[in-house]
C-alpha cells in the first residue's frame, strides 16, 4: 500500500473531495477488490468475523465507521488486513457484536456532513456520544441496517431503498430519492440493501458492486446521480449485490 504521506484523510465521512486513494472493502468482494485496484485505489480488506451472521460476517458497515478525518470506531472482534493500526486514531467500542439483531447493527449508520443517520435504540453507545461532542444532528430512524440502506450522493442528496429512512431525511436533506428493495443480492437473504452495494471513489464517482441495470429502478438511480453530476462505475458484470458497502478512507494527494 502506499505510504501515508502520499493520502489525505477524508475529512467527512463518505463525502471524499478529490479522488480516492484507499477504501475498506469485504475480503471476498474479489472482483470490485481486482477493479478498484486497476484503477489505482488501494484496499483494507474486512475478513470474516465469527460473531456475525455468515452471509455477513466479512461486511465492513458492521465492524468498521469512519468517524472523521483519521478516526475510525470499530468492533473489539474486528478482522482486517492493512495499515489501518497504523496510520488511523481507532477507538474501540464497548459492546460485543452478536449474531442476532441488534447486536449485528451497533456499528451500522450513515454520516453525511452534518447529519447522521441512525436508529438510537440499536447504536453503540460511542456513536451517540460522538454525534453529542460533534454536534452532529441526529436523524433517528425505525431501521437498525441504516447504514446499509443509504447511498450517499453527496451532502444534501441520498438514495435509500428504507421508507422510514426517506420520510425521515426529506425533513433535513434537499433531495432523497427512494428506491424500491428486491433487486440487490445478497446471499442468504431475500434481498440485500442500496448502501451495502456501493461507495463514493471520488467527489464525483459513485462505485457501485455489480450492473446498474440489473435494479429495476435503474434509470431513476442514474437520472439522481446524473442530476447531481455523479457519474456510476461498476465494478462487476454481475447482478448488483451487497458487499458491505465500500468505504473510502483517504484521498490521492
Amino acid at each position: 500500500m502506499k505510504r501515508q504521506s502520499d493520502r489525505g484523510f477524508i475529512q467527512n465521512p463518505n463525502l471524499p473531495t478529490g479522488e480516492v486513494a484507499a477504501v475498506a472493502i469485504s475480503a471476498e468482494a474479489t472482483k470490485a477488490i481486482n477493479k478498484l485496484s486497476s484503477l489505482g485505489i488501494d484496499v483494507a480488506l474486512i475478513n470474516k468475523n465469527p460473531l456475525l451472521p455468515e452471509p455477513v460476517a466479512d461486511h465492513t458497515d458492521l465492524q468498521l465507521l469512519h468517524l472523521k478525518h483519521n478516526r475510525i470506531l470499530i468492533s473489539a472482534e474486528h478482522l482486517f488486513t492493512g495499515d489501518l493500526k497504523k496510520n488511523f486514531d481507532i477507538q474501540v467500542i464497548e459492546e460485543k457484536l452478536g449474531s442476532k439483531y441488534p447486536n449485528d447493527v451497533l456499528l451500522n449508520c450513515k454520516i453525511i456532513g452534518n447529519n447522521i443517520v441512525l436508529n438510537s435504540r440499536t447504536i453503540a453507545r460511542e456513536v451517540l456520544e460522538f454525534a453529542s461532542t460533534e454536534g452532529l444532528n441526529v436523524i433517528d430512524v425505525n431501521q437498525g441496517y441504516a447504514g446499509c440502506s443509504i447511498c450517499v450522493i453527496n451532502e444534501s442528496g441520498i438514495i435509500t431503498d428504507d421508507e422510514s429512512i426517506y420520510r425521515a431525511a426529506q425533513n433535513f436533506l434537499n433531495d432523497v430519492l427512494f428506491i424500491s428493495k428486491g433487486s440487490i443480492r445478497l446471499k442468504g437473504y431475500n434481498y440485500g440493501f442500496i448502501g451495502g452495494c456501493c461507495g463514493k471513489i471520488s467527489k464525483t464517482k459513485l462505485a457501485v458492486n455489480g450492473r446498474i441495470e440489473s435494479h429495476k429502478d435503474y434509470k431513476d438511480i442514474t437520472d439522481f446521480t446524473a442530476k447531481h453530476n455523479v457519474e456510476i462505475v461498476e465494478l462487476s458484470d454481475e447482478p448488483l449485490t451487497d458487499i458491505g458497502g465500500i468505504i473510502p478512507l483517504n484521498v490521492k494527494v
